[in-house]
This record gives structure tokens, sequence and C-alpha cells, in this order.
């Protein structure tokens, strides 16, 4: 996968810019892993950001190992969008890969400020979830109104059509898979009045799918699957962010 990751890139950054341009200085860009595959599909993008002469952030979210409520995720992405102002950052965007999209609508929506969202191959829908899910959801709502949310306990998670198990407390779970909570708001494009690019991969058909890169901004569309999208979304996000 990596050997592939960079021969996709090299091709795509010929139709970028040429070689040594510093075309975003005072620009800091949060880049936002998704669920399971972890940073590598971000560091195509991350290297070009650099090159161009960007301040990158891109911090280890909880979804790696668990979750931590929803709230205090947001808060995470807060520290980061700081972290890039400390460093000289005047505009600040949000690029999230997948779950990274998700957190990215939820900071906005919490009154986070930012100067625009990427997001590409946006994934984890609470309703579409819920259809695996839907009893580990009940449980672990029953735990918070149980005065239980603190507590521990394995539940079901869903990623790219596999079901699988994850400990986490019970507030924790309910706050990132509720359709009707602060994750599935954000799911449906919900959050702030930022630009929005949305990068969808043809044969990502979960994406291909979703209603919320309909609902505002401008939507691109890329040869390629939910991990390698970010790696193919190279040039369309660095031409975006020119723009704006």
């Amino acid at each position: 996968m990596a050997k592939l990751l960079m021969a996709l890139l090299g091709t795509l950054l010929a139709a970028v810019s040429p070689a040594g341009a510093q075309g975003l200085p005072g620009v800091g860009v949060v880049l936002i892993h998704g669920k399971a595959g972890g940073q590598g599909p971000l560091q195509p993008l991350a290297a070009e950001l650099r090159r161009q002469g960007a301040i990158v952030v891109m911090p280890k979210m909880s979804w790696a190992s668990g979750y931590r409520p929803y709230d205090q995720t947001v808060g995470e992405v807060a520290a980061a969008v700081q972290r890039a102002r400390s460093q000289g950052a005047r505009k600040v965007y949000l690029a999230g890969h997948s779950m990274g999209a998700n957190i990215a609508f939820g900071y906005a929506a919490a009154g986070g400020a930012t100067d625009g969202i990427i997001a590409l191959a946006p994934g984890h829908r609470p309703d579409f979830i819920v259809g695996v899910a839907g009893d580990s959801l009940a449980r672990a709502k029953a735990m918070v109104a149980a005065g239980q949310g603190g507590q521990r306990a394995s539940f079901t998670d869903f990623n790219q059509g596999r079901p699988y198990q994850i400990t986490t407390t019970a507030a924790a779970y309910d706050s990132f898979f509720d359709p009707d909570g602060p994750a599935g708001r954000a799911a449906r494009g919900q959050g702030g009045s930022a630009p929005v690019l949305w990068v969808v991969g043809r044969a990502d058909p979960a994406a291909m799918r979703d209603r919320a890169p309909y609902s505002r901004g401008s939507r691109v569309e890329v040869d390629a699957n939910h991990q390698t999208t970010p790696v193919a979304a190279v040039p369309h996000v660095m031409e975006w962010l020119a723009r704006q």
C-alpha cells in the first residue's frame, strides 16, 4: 500500500506546482486521520503542504485505539488549531480523512473557528452504522441513563463494511454512534459556515452514496478508493487552498 501511495503521489505532484514553490505562507492545515488508516494516507498531502510553505499539524486521534467523548475530542481538534496558530498560521483549515472529516464538522458545529474544511473520503455515518450496531448503542444509552457513562465496555464499531469490537466508555460510544448526537449531525455536513471542499473516491461506494457531500461547498470526484482518496486529492486540495 505504501508503494502504491507514493507512486500515485509522484504522478499527481507533477500537476501541482513547480519545485520549490512557496504558495501557502501563513496557512495552517490540521490533518485529521481516519479510523483504521492512521496517518499514512495523509502523509503525501502533508509533504506537499509543507513544500508549499504551509504549517501542518497532525494530531493522533483517540479512535486509533478507542474513543473519548465527542466534545472532548472536539477540544483536541481545537488544541491542534491553536498549535497551528502558535506557529504563525494566520488562516487555519481542517482536512479530515473519513472519521476525520466528521470531527472537523463537529468542531465547526461547536463554534470552533476555521477558515475552511476539506472532507477527504468522508466517513462515519451513525445513521448507517446503527443498523449494525443498534444493540450496542441501546446498551450504551442504558448505561448512561443508569449513571454508568464512565464505565468501559465492549461495543460494536463499523468501518468499510466490517463490524468489529472496540472498548470505550458508554458515554463516549453514545456520543459517537447516536444518529441524533453530535457525530450524527456532523456526518450530515452540519457545522459552521466556512467554505467546504469534498473529495470523494469513485471506488469508495459508501462515500459515493453519502448525501452530505451534496449539502454545501465544492465536490470533486477522483479515481481512488477510501484509502487512496487523500493521495488522489492532493492537486485538488492545493488548487482549492490557493483560491481561498
